[in-house]
């Protein structure tokens, strides 16, 4: 798969909430019920770039994700009409959320049947309810919400985890960043965010490798920065 960064625009940083959500919601009940879905592993994915499709129904929001499929190119996701898109796929309308890098090494999630979008495969991912979109601000940032995610993620000893820590202690591991990230290096956060107070913004580099892990019977707790890219909590809070 490429790994590159291309084009963003205002609308891709109202949906990042959508990347928490997806992966945060494989099953609930709508559609999800009607996909098979199983786990996929994904290796040496750190800055691997991908994009999302949005189809929205009467009743849900169907998520097709890129990262098991054969890449997201520039030139044919640009080029995308969303009103075709979602005539295609008999939906009520279609958005387009991405392109992403993922910011851990490797990953295990749940994903199901493939679509072609306008000649990009990608995978089912999720199928969330409508207000997963509401009016399109995505979740207030530095607000922990509980998710119930199926996945395990896993940061290699000697690379770079980049965290948000609470007023409380509770640290929380970045799971995805956009393109506004300066210079496509999350270290760069440092300076770009704005942190509500008692929050700060580090760097870590462990020394063994962290694995989070999350299942619908073992929620987790989340949280977005004013970027509105994700973070997944774990450990203990420091004392």
């Amino acid at each position: 798969m490429a790994n590159f960064k291309t084009f963003d625009s205002r609308f891709q940083r109202v949906m990042r909430t959508i990347i928490g959500i997806a992966f945060a919601s494989i099953s609930v009940g709508l559609a999800a019920a009607e996909e098979k879905v199983e786990p996929v592993e994904l290796n040496d994915i750190r800055g691997m770039r991908y994009c999302e499709f949005l189809l929205i129904f009467d009743d849900r929001i169907d998520v097709y994700n890129t990262s098991d499929s054969a890449g997201c190119p520039e030139d044919l996701f640009k080029a995308i009409d969303v009103a075709k898109l979602a005539e295609a796929h008999g939906a009520n309308k279609a958005q387009l959320n991405g392109p992403h890098f993922w910011a851990m090494d490797e990953q295990t999630l749940g994903m199901g049947g493939t679509k072609t979008f306008s000649g990009i495969e990608a995978r089912y991912a999720a199928s969330l309810p409508l207000s997963a979109i509401g009016a399109g601000t995505g979740s207030d940032p530095y607000k922990p919400y509980t998710a119930a995610k199926q996945q395990t993620m896993i940061f290699k000893a000697g690379n770079p985890v980049y965290e948000l820590v609470d007023p409380d202690g509770n640290t929380y591991a970045l799971n995805a960043y956009g393109a506004e990230v300066k210079d496509g290096d999350p270290a760069n956060l440092a300076n770009q965010l704005k942190p509500a107070e008692g929050w700060s913004f580090k760097v870590n580099t462990p020394s063994e490798d962290l694995t989070i892990e999350g299942s619908t019977d073992e929620p987790v707790q989340m949280v977005g920065d004013d970027f509105h890219q994700y973070y997944t909590r774990f450990g203990t809070a420091a004392q």
